[in-house]
C-alpha cells in the first residue's frame, strides 16, 4: 500500500515532469500497489521473467542460456504454468535473484522489473545507466531513484501524452505490451485513476448515512463482497466486519473514512471495480500458505493425513479379508512356506485373524472405512484450493496464517 512518503514523492516528480500525478499514480498502483521495496527494505520490488532471462542469456552464449534453463531460471516462452510458481513471497523472490545472480548477476537483474514502475533491467542503458546491476544499485534503498526511471521510460516511450489524456489502451500497451487485455490492464488503470482523483482532490462533506434495513444490508454485503471485501457472513447485520469493509472501501476509493453507507459510497460502489489483491497474494499457492502458517492449510493437511490413514487401514485389513475369504492367503501360505520365510509369524496372524477376516460384513465395513479417507482426501483438497482461492482473490483479507 502507498504510504504518505510515496504518494508525496510521486506526486512531486509527476508535476516536476508534467505528468498528471493521478494518472502516475495510477500507472504505480497498478503495477506495485505503491510497494517500493522488498521485505528487507532495500531491495527494489521486483519480478522476475524467465522467458526475459532465456533471451538475454542467450545473447551472451549458448552455455549461458543452458545454465539458466537447468537451474529452472529460464525458459522459451511467456508461460502462465510457470512463470511465477515461486514468486508468491518477498522471501522466495530474493531467494530466486539470489540463484540467478549465482549464475550471471548482470543478465539475473536485467531479466527483472525493478521498482514502484517495475522497469525493466534489459532497457537500463536505454534510461541512462551503464547496466541493469547500476540500476538496480541506485534504486536500493532510494524510491526517487525509482520513480524517474518510470518517468524516463515514459519520456522514451512516448506515453505521457496518452497518459495525461487517459487514453488507457493505448497506456497499457506502450507499457505492459501486447498483450495487456489478457490482465485487464487498461481497465485497471481507469479504476485507479478514478480512485485518485477522488484522492488527491480536496475532501467534501459527505450527506449523511440513511438508515438501512436488513435487506439493503445485505445487498451491500454482496456488492462489497463482488468486489473482493471481507464482510464475515452474508446476514444482513452491520456488524464489525461489515463496517470495517465499508471502511476499507472509502479508504481505497479516496472517500472520507466513516465505516457509514453514505450517499458518495453509495455512489462509488456502484462503479467501483473489484479490488486487486497485492502480488504475493495474486501469486500465492498452498505452499506459501503453508509456510506462513495457515491454520486453515493446517487443518486441511490432518485431514488429508486422516484420510490417508483410513484409506491404508481400509486397504490392508479389506484386501486382507477379501483374500481370506477367497483362498488367497492359504494360497500365499503355501507360497511363505515354500520360501521358509517368516513361516511361524505368518502362522500366528493367520490362527488370530482368519476367523474375523473371513466374516464378509468386515470387508463391507473397511472399504467404506477407506471410502470415507477417499473422501477425506478430496474434502481435505477443496478446502485448501479455496483457502488460496480467497487468499489471492483478497476475499480473506487477514494474513497468510489464517
Amino acid at each position: 500500500m502507498f504510504s504518505a512518503d510515496v504518494t508525496k514523492a510521486i506526486v512531486a516528480a509527476a508535476n516536476a515532469a508534467g505528468i498528471e500525478p493521478a494518472a502516475l499514480l495510477a500507472l504505480v498502483e497498478v503495477e506495485t500497489s505503491g510497494v517500493p521495496f522488498e521485505q528487507d527494505g532495500r531491495t527494489p520490488s521486483f519480478l522476475y521473467e524467465r522467458h526475459v532471462a532465456w533471451r538475454e542469456a542467450g545473447k551472451k552464449s549458448k552455455r549461458l542460456q543452458a545454465a539458466f534453463a537447468a537451474a529452472g531460471l529460464a525458459i522459451p516462452k511467456w508461460s502462465k504454468a510457470t512463470q511465477y510458481k515461486d514468486e508468491g513471497s518477498s522471501a522466495s523472490r530474493l531467494k530466486l535473484m539470489a540463484r540467478a545472480c549465482a549464475i550471471d548477476e548482470e543478465v539475473a537483474r536485467r531479466s527483472a522489473s525493478w521498482g514502484v514502475g517495475q522497469t525493466m533491467g534489459f532497457l537500463a542503458e536505454e534510461i541512462g545507466f551503464a547496466s541493469a546491476c547500476e540500476m538496480v544499485d541506485h534504486m536500493t534503498g532510494n524510491i526517487a531513484v525509482q520513480i524517474d526511471a518510470a518517468i524516463e521510460e515514459l519520456k522514451r516511450k512516448h506515453i505521457i501524452d496518452p497518459l495525461n489524456h487517459h487514453q488507457w489502451p493505448t497506456v497499457a500497451r506502450l507499457y505492459n505490451g501486447e498483450g495487456y487485455a489478457a490482465n485487464r490492464y487498461d481497465a485497471r488503470l481507469a479504476d485507479a485513476y478514478k480512485r485518485w482523483s477522488r484522492k488527491l482532490a480536496l475532501p467534501t462533506d459527505a450527506h449523511p448515512a440513511p438508515d438501512l434495513s436488513r435487506g439493503q444490508v445485505k445487498d451491500l454485503q454482496r456488492a462489497l463482497k463482488a468486489r473482493n471485501y471481507r464482510v464475515g457472513l452474508i446476514d444482513g447485520l452491520a456488524g464489525p466486519d461489515t463496517v470495517g469493509a465499508v471502511s476499507a472501501f472509502q479508504a481505497r476509493e479516496g472517500l472520507p473514512i466513516t465505516g457509514k453507507f453514505d450517499d458518495a459510497t453509495r455512489a462509488a460502489l456502484a462503479i467501483a471495480e473489484p479490488k486487486e489483491p497485492g502480488r504475493d497474494r495474486a501469486t500465492a499457492t498452498v505452499e506459501d500458505l503453508r509456510a506462513a502458517g495457515s491454520k486453515t492449510i493446517r487443518t486441511a493437511d490432518r485431514i488429508n493425513l486422516l484420510g490417508s490413514i483410513k484409506v491404508g487401514l481400509g486397504t490392508l485389513f479389506g484386501g486382507a479379508a477379501a483374500a481370506e475369504k477367497t483362498g488367497l492367503l492359504d494360497t500365499a501360505q503355501d507360497g511363505i512356506d515354500k520360501a521358509n520365510q517368516v513361516k511361524g509369524l505368518w502362522q500366528s496372524f493367520h490362527d488370530l485373524a482368519a476367523p474375523v477376516l473371513g466374516d464378509p460384513n468386515l470387508v463391507i465395513a473397511f472399504a467404506i472405512i477407506a471410502a470415507a479417507g477417499a473422501a477425506c482426501w478430496y474434502f481435505a483438497g477443496q478446502i485448501a484450493a479455496r483457502r488460496v482461492d480467497d487468499h489471492r482473490s483478497g476475499v480473506h483479507a487477514g494474513p497468510a496464517e489464517a
